[in-house]
């Protein structure tokens, strides 16, 4: 338990130093490519070469000025007060309301007047209220009538407060009226008169409308922007305010802060490993427990920015985007590869400044390059995968190229560079390959297959030494690699691991079955016991062959493994029926030493390994009897829990099943028997 926990303990600091490493390497490379150049620059200093923009910015001076002149532009708003009228035109009916009332009455002129003051609010003058209660009642109907029809046009008009001609307009229009009426002259001078006093401001400046207007008309300017690559100062002339306000936007300016560049890249940064170390965490729990995964993926993916950075020198469209994907699929798995890399699309496009080309094609090559290597068969699959994804490349390339711009000449260059940074990957992919696989001890598909070659050293001494057992390989892992297949496993695996798993033969060939070419059996002058410790001791023999030729971990796997602790069950019986005490003869000193199997793959090799044998030995081989073999060896392996470690289901074993059966039918099929010529 000890040395357990020390272990965990172990990995998890490996995995903590791993990510603080691959974060400030990150971090180092992106900050590169972000924070450029600094000028030392004040108004009025001459520039002594040309300054360019490194990226899209708002002129803001510009943009602010067009802004002001827009809303400038926006007229002042006013807002019409109804109320005032009304209110004129129930003061003129009160004012003749009361004026009519005094007719009736016994005062005097005198305290008409007085009381008339008191009751109205028309601020006439005492001759002029003088002259309107000497009226008689047709008089005041007829001047009221002429007054309120006036009026009621009049205090239409737009009057604004404090402004002396719209007053004007109002005041001539009442005397242009009256004096074109049929009054006589102290009617219409008195009616002149009560309506200019009732002539009162109706139209008033609306400060929030107008704030509104203005700032619609500066929300409605388009931001005057410098494109990238723009010269904001030329060499010789003197630099402007306008042009110091741009530099400070663009960060080229020594007094410019960076603090906040350097933050928004670490967490950045911070948010991709996150993303990446959390999808691990949560469905490749295994890669993410194993310390040296973590160490080789975080070298992938900073290796994918590293050549980003420095290829992008030259051109972002050489950077050989589908290098590290491939890199991924064949060290690690194609689903671990295109969400990993997608991931890194972020991290890339940092690099490149966010330039939205280069980001569609990281992403298209991120499955692309996943994809394309997901059934690798033969090293030469690494190129033929770069080159369709050359050609996606271009496509994308010429479709995007041809929206952002009408420069053929340009598009075309970017399309071929695209092209040659996916040939570019394959060249990576080919050379990093051995590099990763020896450093950290992977075996690839690529590994495997230089494996499958008959001409290793090992193979050449199987059918040299026991041509026997390897014809018996060769048969096992055909039956291997189609149930491999059948139940997506890696078939690769398991037909190498097939041709190596009896290695260990080479040993003593002569004392197994299948290297027997005479009816002499070296078995026949020993006792079980000893049958049985030569019978497996292949595997033992076969894990040290293994260790000499440098054979990988997978393959001595299949060797220690393919038996598992089944029983030797003919030398067990043999023993039991030559024994005088046959209770006395124990199983487990007839058992294979183990363990059992632990992967789909070896689990399959044990099952297909013993069906072989089985079917070969069948004297006169039917299809009923051929599968009545097969379901027997699967039921029994099944039931002595030889199958309890590997994950392999039962709708997987029924599939299994029908791969052998459909197998077996091609290799032990009826043949013709030839005549004999007379």
């Amino acid at each position: 338990m000890i040395k357990i926990r020390d272990t965990i303990e172990r990995n998890h600091f490996k995995r903590i130093l791993t990510f603080i490493f691959t974060f400030i390497f990150l971090s180092a490379i992106i900050v590169t490519s972000l924070v450029t150049k600094k000028y030392a620059l004040k108004e009025g200093d001459i520039a002594k070469v040309d300054i360019k923009a490194t990226k899209e910015v708002t002129d803001t001076l510009k943009t602010e000025e067009k802004q002001q002149q827009k809303a400038e532009a926006v007229p002042l708003q006013y807002n019409k007060n109804l109320e005032i009228k009304n209110q004129a035109i129930d003061q003129l009916d009160n004012l003749f309301f009361k004026a009519n009332k005094l007719i009736d009455t016994t005062l005097s002129e005198d305290a008409k007047i007085e009381q008339l003051k008191k009751e109205t609010q028309v601020n006439l003058s005492e001759d002029e209220l003088r002259v309107l209660v000497s009226l008689n009642k047709a008089q005041l109907k007829t001047l009221q009538e002429n007054l309120n029809n006036i009026m009621d046009k009049v205090l239409d008009l737009d009057i604004r407060k404090d402004n002396e001609e719209d007053l004007k307009k109002a005041q001539d229009a009442i005397s242009v009226n009256f004096n074109s009426s049929k009054l006589s002259r102290s009617l219409r001078d008195l009616g002149i008169r009560i309506g200019t006093l009732e002539i009162k401001p109706n139209f008033f400046y609306d400060e929030e409308k107008t704030n509104e207007l203005k700032a619609d008309a500066k929300k409605s300017v388009q931001p005057i922007t410098i494109k990238k690559g723009q010269i904001i100062v030329k060499e010789g002339e003197p630099v402007t305010e306008r042009d110091l306000i741009i530099l400070r936007d663009l960060g080229l300016l020594d007094n410019n802060d960076n603090k906040f560049t350097y933050i928004s890249v670490a967490v950045l940064v911070l948010l991709s490993l996150f993303l990446q170390w959390f999808y691990l965490y949560r469905y490749y729990r295994e890669i993410y427990l194993d310390s040296n995964n973590m160490i080789l993926i975080s070298i992938l993916t900073c290796l994918s920015i590293l050549l980003a950075r420095t290829i992008a020198i030259i051109s972002p469209f050489l950077i050989p985007l589908a290098c590290v994907p491939m890199l991924f699929t064949l060290l690690i798995n194609y689903k671990v590869s295109v969400t990993s890399n997608i991931i890194n699309c972020i991290l890339i496009s940092a690099v490149v400044q966010f330039n939205i080309e280069i980001t569609l094609l990281a992403i298209i090559n991120s499955i692309l390059g996943a994809v394309a290597l997901k059934k690798l068969q033969q090293r030469n699959d690494i190129l033929y995968a770069a080159l369709f994804v050359g050609v996606m490349n271009v496509i994308l390339t010429l479709s995007v190229g041809f929206l952002l711009s009408n420069n053929a000449i340009e598009v075309l260059k970017k399309a071929g560079y695209s092209f040659a940074g996916s040939i570019t990957a394959a060249i990576f992919t080919i050379g990093f390959l051995p590099i990763f696989e020896s450093t950290f001890n992977i075996v690839t598909t690529i590994k495997l297959l230089e494996l499958s070659n008959p001409n290793h050293p090992v193979q050449k001494r199987l059918l040299l030494e026991a041509p026997g057992t390897y014809h018996h390989s060769v048969l096992v892992a055909n039956l291997a690699e189609v149930a491999t297949e059948k139940v997506g496993g890696n078939p690769v695996l398991a037909r190498v691991c097939a041709y190596y798993h009896d290695i260990g033969k080479i040993r003593r060939p002569m004392f197994f079955k299948e290297n027997q070419v005479t009816k002499d059996n070296p078995h026949d002058k020993i006792n079980s016991n000893l049958s049985t410790l030569i019978i497996t001791s292949h595997i033992k023999d076969g894990v040290e062959i293994a260790k000499e030729y440098k054979l990988p971990k997978e393959i001595r796997d299949a060797i220690q493994q393919h038996h598992g602790t089944s029983l030797v069950k003919y030398f067990y019986i043999t023993a039991k029926n030559n024994s005088d005490k046959p209770e006395e003869v124990k199983e487990d000193d007839f058992r294979y030493p183990g363990p059992i199997p632990t992967s789909k793959e070896i689990a399959i090799l044990m099952l297909a390994d013993a069906v072989e044998a089985a079917v070969r030995s069948i004297s006169e081989p039917t299809k009923g009897k051929v599968e009545e073999m097969v379901n027997n060896i699967i039921k029994a392996r099944l039931n002595e829990g030889q199958l309890d470690n590997c994950d392999l289901t039962l709708k997987d074993l029924n599939n299994i099943r029908e791969a052998f059966l459909k197998a077996l039918s091609g290799i032990y099929h009826q043949r013709i028997e030839y005549p004999t010529e007379k």
